[in-house]
């Protein structure tokens, strides 16, 4: 399922060895060859390294308990991730082809894990002794004492609400709960834990744990055999279901980054609420055209055929309603797994596998849904495969020999026994260069100026975006925030036991996990269209600076005479003018942390428990007036919180000025300015070319007649070679990776 048999290597690898004979014979031709040879060759040598290397992501998602595990499991033909009642992925493991079974775990660094506690930590009454909060670090005893105490504090007077147990206590917990099995892995940098071979499923106890899991950012398992393609990664993702901004954001930008979605949903339970949510912010982010759902049949549930199918008509109808336009496939992940798996399973699974076999309808329909799900599925990854892994090295291996075809015209030219050919080519040449020196010393004059423009024009955009907010960002953020509903009711009961200071750090902490859900869902994918929007405006403008300071000296049109020639002149040159993902890789740039979040400051706090005491106060006096010993700490908390709202309605504001600041000094301006460089080292690397082509080509006029002949006859075979690898390309571009 997961490997692609007929793999197209061996063409591609026959197209490049003849793309490599071919400049091999052009430099058996004197001074038909220059420095861009070394190059080229150097590239074709990459290529297949480059499709071996690459990867497509595929990501396994959908909420708790929806059988993402089991699906993952299934499409490889293996128990690689641990499944079952009771168990929960708790952090994304990816899944690779490797030399060996190797599981690799990348912990989180100390300063990680102390950054996280300290946020959840934020606002709890800690007693006056504020450089807990502050310097806390959970390696020292007293703090992981403090740390106890919270835990208990929250679990003990404020165990569960609507939406569950509070975030803060699970992650206080987990923390807790893994540190003394774990105390030992971490280090002051990011470490990395690897099972091998005999020990390779021990991965299990640390993804399965969310305790162990805490500790760790990422997980990859590289798998021996033929279970998984080479050339795919595919990654089972914790449950989108998470009421933790942190867990859900990590799944989102695996997502970004992924080349197919497959969602998973339980037929027992049908499209929940958690996945609308989550399928909305799939949506804001771009990705419903990459994605295929699975209605994750639990057999046992379904009394016959006809409940599967109205399970099925009533997801669809959901996502429809959502004005998604899905293609679902309903079958048993549990049921493919067991059959995959049947001489190995277990007396009970191997019961129930026999069991379900007696439901034939349901069955033969999951079967037939299973067959169709592989082949689409099969056909969407060799589709970007083609797309990310080949059609690119195509595509440039393509320009490569046309640019050669071309050189070997003005050779065939300038070998030419007709003298008139001769000199009419010489001076077209010669033409060429003078104009090639002038455009030169013109670049070298204005090149800075014509990028001062460039940044007046991405200074202009982040003004308008983030100074007179005309995408409204911060204008809808604050709105937001106006809006979040804070409870304060569901802590009356508990108050006169927990205190203010304490009930105030619960409504902080929903306040803010509110105001990240919100970043998540509406604030990150406008940002990141923005950028977009910049980062392909600056391509473009280096670009139509790069094609209009381009002479190219093998156009068709100076040699007339070869209108039998190779029907690619029209490509146009493969180099790009800048390469933004290249130049961010090297200088390590990354768009500023955050753009909003939630403050509580000395200030707020003063305010805060200034008016509580006033409100208490009122209230103490009014029960006295009217001989009502009953005081409600009510009006104090709404007070409190909504000064917590106001308050940071106006921190948004300076936040959203310091973002623009940092975006534009600390982002746009380094990229500009290091695309700038590049740009002029591959302009100044093609008019040495010229300069270089001139001299080379003069020693071609003292040749003799009989040496022009033998150079003339291997330059036509260096074209018939070009024309015949040209075809292959062509054709094999218009087949796919299936026919390959």
């Amino acid at each position: 399922m997961m490997t692609n048999k007929t793999t197209p290597f061996n063409k591609i690898e026959k197209i490049i060895n003849d793309t490599l004979t071919i400049f091999k014979l052009a430099q058996e031709v004197p001074q038909m060859s220059d420095s861009s040879f070394n190059e080229s060759q150097k590239i074709c040598h990459n290529i297949p390294v480059c499709i071996r290397e690459g990867r497509l992501k595929i990501a396994v998602v959908g909420v708790i308990k929806s059988g993402k595990s089991t699906l993952v499991n299934s499409l490889v033909g293996k128990e690689l991730v641990k499944r079952g009642a009771g168990v929960m992925t708790s952090i994304t493991t990816r899944i690779q082809k490797g030399t060996k079974n190797q599981a690799n775990l990348y912990f989180k660094s100390w300063d990680d894990i102390n950054f996280q506690l300290k946020n959840a930590l934020l606002l709890f009454p800690d007693d006056g002794s504020s450089k807990v909060n502050h310097n806390f670090d959970i390696r020292r005893k007293k703090d992981r004492k403090y740390l106890k105490n919270v835990y208990q504090t929250l679990s003990q007077d404020f165990p569960v609400t609507k939406d569950g147990i509070h975030p803060e206590t699970l992650l206080i917990r987990h923390a807790l709960h893994g540190f003394n099995t774990c105390k030992d892995l971490v280090q002051a940098d990011r470490a990395t834990l690897s099972f091998a071979s005999k020990e390779f499923d021990r991965h299990k106890a640390f993804t399965s744990d969310p305790n162990m899991a805490f500790y760790i950012k990422d997980v990859c398992l590289d798998v021996y055999g033929k279970v998984i393609d080479p050339n795919i990664e595919i990654a089972d993702c914790q449950g989108t279901d998470s009421t933790d901004p942190a867990s859900l954001s990590q799944v989102l930008t695996y997502l970004e980054s992924s080349n197919l979605i497959v969602y998973c949903i339980s037929s027992r339970t049908g499209v929940r609420q958690s996945d609308i949510t989550f399928l909305k912010q799939i949506k804001n982010l771009g990705l419903l055209d990459n994605i295929l759902f699975v209605n994750n049949c639990d057999l046992t549930e379904h009394e016959n055929f006809d409940d599967l199918i109205k399970i099925e008509t009533s997801i669809r109808d959901t996502l429809e309603f959502l004005e998604i336009q899905p293609q679902i496939f309903s079958f048993s992940s549990l049921y493919n797994l067991f059959v995959k798996l049947e001489s190995k399973l277990r007396k009970k699974d191997f019961s129930r596998l026999k069991l379900w076999q007696e439901e034939k309808k349901m069955v033969e329909y999951c079967n037939m849904k299973t067959d169709e799900f592989n082949c689409l599925f099969k056909k969407a990854i060799n589709k970007k495969r083609h797309e990310l892994l080949v059609s690119n090295h195509l595509k440039r291996l393509l320009v490569m020999i046309t640019q050669l075809d071309r050189r070997a015209n003005v050779f065939l030219d300038l070998l030419s026994s007709d003298k008139l050919k001769e000199e009419k080519a010489f001076r077209n040449l010669r033409h060429l260069h003078q104009n090639a020196s002038r455009l030169e010393s013109i670049v070298a004059n204005s090149i800075q100026g014509a990028v001062s423009g460039l940044k007046d024009e991405i200074e202009s955009n982040i003004k308008a975006t983030f100074v007179q907010d005309e995408k409204a960002i911060l204008k809808k953020a604050q709105k937001y925030i106006g809006t979040i509903n804070l409870d304060v009711e569901q802590y009356r009961s508990v108050a006169k036991e927990s205190g203010f200071n304490q009930i105030l750090y619960l409504l902080f902490q929903a306040f803010k996990r509110k105001l990240d859900l919100y970043i998540l869902e509406a604030v990150n994918p406008e940002l990141k269209r923005f950028v977009e929007v910049q980062e392909e405006r600056i391509i473009s403008y280096f670009q139509s600076l790069f094609d209009s300071y381009q002479i190219d000296l093998f156009k068709a049109d100076q040699y007339s005479q070869f209108d039998d020639t190779l029907k690619l002149t029209q490509q146009n040159d493969f180099t790009a003018s800048v390469d933004i993902n290249k130049i961010k890789k090297i200088l390590g740039l990354k768009l500023p942390a955050r753009i909003f979040e939630a403050k509580y400051t000395p200030r707020i706090k003063a305010n805060i428990i200034t008016g509580f005491c006033l409100q208490t106060l009122s209230q103490i006096v009014t029960s006295i007036s009217k001989r009502n010993s009953v005081v409600s700490f009510s009006p104090g908390l709404k007070k409190a919180a909504e000064k917590i709202k106001k308050e940071n309605q106006k921190i948004l504001k300076d936040q959203f000025k310091q973002y623009k600041i940092s975006l534009q000094t600390n982002y746009f301006l380094p990229l500009i300015e290091a695309a700038t460089r590049d740009f002029k080292e591959k302009i100044s690397e093609r008019f040495n070319r010229y300069n270089t082509f001139k001299e080379e080509i003069e020693h071609l006029f003292s040749l003799k007649h009989s040496e022009k002949k033998d150079q003339k006859k291997k330059v036509h075979t260096i074209k018939q070679a070009i024309a015949s690898v040209a075809d292959e390309i062509i054709s094999y571009s218009e087949i796919s990776w299936e026919k390959g």
